[in-house]
């Protein structure tokens, strides 16, 4: 995984987007389920809808998952750092400017 904190952000941004669009896209396919007509093919039609708004809706659940372990893993970086540099505020002192603890 990368460890550049806006690049992870930005990409979770993006999967959150992508999310909406699919959920949004579901709510469509569920609009056009109203249509009028009665025959086998209607049915057809319909069901075939509504495996669509399920595979929406969980491809949707997916991007919203995979933006919360993008987060998730942005906090963790962020938080590695500041470790990071308090550990090199204490070593800088002591090993001095030429990085030599001797």
């Amino acid at each position: 995984m990368s460890d550049d904190v806006l690049a992870l952000r930005a990409a979770a941004r993006s999967a959150g987007r992508l999310a909406r669009d699919a959920r949004h896209a579901a709510g469509l396919v569920a609009a056009a389920d109203g249509v009028r007509w009665r025959s086998a093919g209607a049915d057809q039609y319909r069901a075939r809808l509504a495996e669509q708004r399920r595979d929406l809706l969980d491809r949707a659940d997916t991007l919203d998952d995979l933006s919360g372990a993008l987060l998730r893993h942005a906090r963790q970086v962020e938080h590695n750092l500041s470790l990071v540099k308090s550990g090199l505020s204490v070593v800088a002192p002591v090993v001095g400017p030429s990085g030599v603890l001797w």
